[in-house]
């Protein structure tokens, strides 16, 4: 274990270093870089970062779980703790809640596929660490039935005294006990976009070919195809990047799930689709900034876009996924502007015509249809 002796000028030491050799240590990573003792900095920095459970659980490997983390107070050591006992806790409430009502789908002949989520947090080393926000699912009835899955699934959680709000084309909205539930109609915000609508017609076509045979440990939450995850990951890593930005989660997702998959991704078919629908530049860089991240790439080895976009993470240019939406919409707008730099180096459309696009959307098509 590591002693205070071992630190060269702590307080001098990068707090950014610090969050990534720790992070990487709690993902399992052999990680041996000094680090700084301003652990209240670390702390909010990993916590914006939404990483902050796993951080933690590096500092516990680098200097064991006893009382003798140099330069953590008392209230420090309780307080990260307490966070990391609360995250369990609420992963722990969230899983049972996505996993009753999975059963009652089940119930009802609809299959729910688990979108992100749970699927991304079993490539952790602890899946209970990573930070969960939301549950998505994607609703399909059982093979061989036909009918409307999606809305049934809402009808089915007001019967059982849940509010839904469907103010939102993409998906419903709806608190189950302590869940929050994204029931999605569509896969991707492709109102307005043809090439993101032809790339949902391609993901519900993955779907549909799937039996949901897949469950998550014994419950009836299916796991899609893994190409489907892949894809589907990359697409809301994309666009968050472009209207929101990325946090080190984001990034961390990714990079675990494709090292957790390599031997069962069709990467032929991911590269191929990869190119037909735009996310080349932004998918090289997000793959080549989660080596780094991952300690298996160095810093000075990333082009300087990529290195531009690790410079927006830490600047904690992204947005609050728990804000309202219509405060969600108004701050989407503004990104477009303040933040064209993303279109301009990574996306295959520019800042106007993705501007264009929005506002197209919301003005003159509304709730859109795939056919």
């Amino acid at each position: 274990m590591r002693t205070l002796s071992e630190y060269s000028n702590p307080k001098s030491l990068s707090v950014r270093d610090t969050v990534l050799t720790l992070l990487r240590l709690g993902l399992g990573i052999d990680a041996s870089a000094p680090v700084s003792n301003d652990w209240a900095e670390v702390f909010d920095v990993s916590s914006i970062q939404g990483v902050s459970t796993i951080v933690f659980d590096g500092v516990l490997k680098m200097f064991g779980a006893g009382d003798s983390v140099p330069g953590m107070s008392e209230n420090e050591r309780i307080y990260w703790l307490a966070n990391t006992y609360r995250q369990e806790t609420l992963e722990m409430a969230q899983r049972k809640a996505a996993s009753d009502l999975a059963e009652l789908f089940a119930k009802n002949n609809i299959t729910t596929f688990a979108l992100k989520g749970f699927v991304v947090s079993e490539c952790y080393p602890v899946p209970s660490h990573r930070q969960a926000v939301d549950f998505d699912c994607f609703l399909r009835p059982y093979p061989g039935q036909d009918f409307d899955a999606y809305e049934k699934g809402n009808v089915l959680m007001e019967q059982n005294g849940f509010e839904v709000s469907r103010d939102f084309y993409k998906h419903s909205h709806a608190t189950v006990g302590i869940l929050q539930v994204e029931n999605h109609c569509f896969l991707t915000p492709f109102r307005g976009n043809k090439t993101l609508k032809r790339f949902e017609i391609y993901l519900q076509s993955l779907l549909k070919a799937d039996n949901g045979a897949d469950k998550i440990d014994g419950t009836e939450l299916s796991r899609p195809p893994v190409l489907f995850s892949a894809l589907f990951l990359l697409e809301h890593s994309y666009s968050h990047f472009l209207l929101d930005g990325i946090a080190l989660r984001h990034i961390t997702d990714w990079a675990l799930f494709i090292r957790r998959h390599k031997d069962k991704i069709d990467w032929e078919t991911l590269e191929r689709q990869v190119d037909e629908f735009g996310f080349r530049r932004f998918y090289d860089a997000l793959c080549h900034v989660g080596e780094y991240v991952l300690g298996e790439r160095e810093y000075v080895s990333l082009s300087d876009p990529e290195k531009r976009m690790m410079e927006g993470v830490w600047e904690g240019q992204f947005a609050d996924e728990t804000e309202n939406l219509f405060k969600s919409r108004i701050n989407k707008a503004r990104n477009i502007f303040q933040m064209g730099w993303r279109y301009r180096l990574f996306s295959s459309i520019s800042m106007p015509r993705a501007l264009w696009i929005k506002i197209k959307g919301v003005l003159f098509i509304g709730n859109p249809k795939l056919n």
